[in-house]
């Protein structure tokens, strides 16, 4: 007991640093969510001042738009385009000698939590361009990275101790983000279950608790601005819904379509940047065309311009269109095809949103009684965000938030789930960069984990025939440069191994001795169907740099080696 007695006091001492650095993060996370509700908030009433300043009045975009010439409705998403590009061309000036991830994201999974201010500023003020021209992106990104950026510089001197550890500053940069998300839709619950489910990639307890308090408070200045009402208000959604079945595996049926939509979507999206990147000009010109085909797109349909708000509300409250529901999904898809393609800086959220909430109310067309209620776009919002996000919960969480009708929970979670594993089993990849990268990592992980080492094995010619005297063996050694030679009889049978040290010293003590009496007839080897962990456990144990493969431990036929570089390559997913 007297000799544990030294470690208790450190050990308390420790817990309660663990405490204490929990405690400031949680004390830190209300400030940092307030500071990124006010900076969302400006952000948010910039965007409506330019359009009352640029248009003369304050309303949707689209409503704006439809009331344009033509010439001005293709002109406008062009110059804004531009201007967006001018804008980016400036910031990858500055990133050219920068270290630190622009995108919040990046910054909070795998950097240090520090966003750069000058290359984050340049980006919103081209998001604010491309969003006010027209362009088909959502206003939430812009809003979700300057509120990151207020996490990021929050001064806070136990996260910016030299000795000290990052996490304290990604999991500030963290509370900003899931604030600015909250801020932006008044979902504090889905906005803390996004970062913690998207950006960081597990809900653990001690990181959704400061995401909550910032989220809280980001909302709370958001409501104090604009009142208590969810986003979307007005809808009848009553429990009875939950007793009509048809309607429940109509829900299925949209998740499944949503699911596949959702694959070509993101399939849509690689070829349009792949398509774009053979733009000469740079930003500026790729920016620039992909405004003017919004801008065409908008002559006929002016729902494409925007983040599609206005719309998912036309179609909730089954409010007519300037064309078909379906025209208005295939200009709209386009759009933000293009938009993201050329470059523009924007979010995804309300655009996918309303792609869903489009194929929802499709659906419903075909469904006797279906458009009396808005149940089907609903889950068709939260089942194409779930498909393109790769994030369920959040998508679930995000749709009950913005309606805050207790009945849509379980047509949510049906719509959900289904487009999530239809999504996946499409090959879908999620919107986010780390998202993707986690997938591909667990995916290397799984197939490291169940590699046999048949795959790895490398033909040796360092074999020796064990009746050799120790001067042929030292000639071998000479020839070969090894460390060790395999004993392998006229069958072909491994029997040993021998070393170079031990032939030097039979050289000088024992010239005469057998090979067999000098060898380690104990070498250890493996078979084709042995597995990474198997070999990692002998490379540990000994000082060796290849392991004989053996055909079985039978006949010991030996058939090469597996060599340790190869093994730690495959392995390194695993670390």
């Amino acid at each position: 007991m007297a000799a544990t007695l030294p470690c208790r006091p450190f050990a308390i001492a420790m817990r309660f640093r663990f405490l204490e650095d929990q405690e400031v993060t949680l004390f830190a996370a209300i400030p940092v969510g307030i500071l990124a509700g006010i900076v969302t908030t400006l952000f948010k009433d910039a965007l409506e001042a330019s359009g009352v300043v640029m248009f003369g009045k304050d309303a949707d975009i689209v409503l704006i738009f439809a009331g344009l010439a033509v010439v001005w409705r293709v002109l406008i998403p062009a110059v804004g385009g531009a201007l967006a590009g001018a804008l980016l061309v400036a910031a990858q000036r500055y990133a050219r000698t920068e270290t630190l991830p622009s995108e919040y994201m990046e910054a909070v999974a795998r950097g240090t939590g520090r966003l750069p201010v000058r290359i984050t500023l340049l980006r919103a003020l081209s998001s604010f361009c491309s969003i006010v021209s027209g362009s088909s992106v959502g206003k939430e990104g812009a809003m979700i990275q300057l509120a990151a950026l207020a996490g990021s510089v929050f001064p806070s001197s136990r996260a910016d101790q030299a000795t000290g550890d990052s996490n304290m500053r990604r999991m500030l940069t963290a509370c900003g983000a899931a604030a600015g998300l909250a801020t932006a839709y008044h979902t504090p619950l889905s906005a803390a279950v996004f970062v913690a489910e998207v950006v960081f990639g597990a809900l653990a307890v001690q990181r959704l608790m400061p995401l909550f308090l910032a989220s809280v408070a980001g909302t709370m200045v958001s409501q104090w601005r604009g009142g208590l009402e969810p986003l979307y208000t007005g809808l009848h959604i009553g429990p009875e819904l939950l007793q009509q079945p048809h309607l429940m595996l109509a829900a299925a049926g949209i998740g499944v379509i949503a699911g596949v939509s959702g694959a070509i979507f993101m399939r849509a999206n690689t070829m349009a940047r792949n398509v774009f990147q053979h733009v000469p000009g740079g930003p500026v010109a790729r920016l620039a065309l992909g405004g003017l085909l919004v801008g065409l797109l908008a002559v006929v349909v002016p729902e494409v311009v925007g983040n599609g708000y206005y719309t998912i509300q036309t179609i909730l409250r089954d409010e007519p269109l300037s064309v078909a529901v379906w025209g208005v999904l295939l200009a709209k898809l386009a759009a933000t095809v293009i938009s993201m393609g050329s470059g523009a800086v924007g979010g995804v959220f309300t655009p996918s949103m309303f792609v869903g909430a489009a194929l929802g109310q499709l659906l419903a067309l075909m469904i006797p009684d279906g458009t009396s209620t808005p149940l089907l776009p609903l889950v068709g919002m939260s089942a194409f965000l779930a498909a393109t996000s790769q994030a369920p919960l959040m998508s679930i969480l995000m749709v009950f938030e913005m309606t805050l009708a207790p009945a849509l929970l379980l047509p949510l979670m049906i719509g959900a789930v289904a487009a999530y594993y239809t999504a996946s089993r499409c090959q879908t990849l999620s919107l986010y960069s780390v998202v993707v990268e986690r997938a591909q990592a667990s995916a290397a992980a799984e197939r490291a984990r169940g590699l046999h080492l048949d795959g790895l094995c490398d033909p040796t010619d360092t074999v020796i025939d064990p009746t050799a005297t120790v001067t042929q063996a030292a000639d071998k050694f000479a020839e070969t440069g090894t460390r060790y030679l395999y004993l392998v009889d006229a069958r072909g049978a491994l029997l040993g191994a021998i070393s170079i040290h031990a032939i030097q010293r039979a050289q000088r003590e024992a010239p005469d001795a057998t090979l067999t009496s000098l060898g380690d007839l104990a070498f250890p080897s493996l078979t084709p169907d042995s597995r990474l962990r198997d070999a990692l456990a002998i490379f540990s144990e000994h000082g060796i740099n290849r392991i004989p493969l053996v055909r079985d431990t039978a006949s010991r036929e030996l058939l090469g080696t597996v060599s340790k570089q190869r093994v730690l390559q495959e392995a390194s997913c695993l670390f």
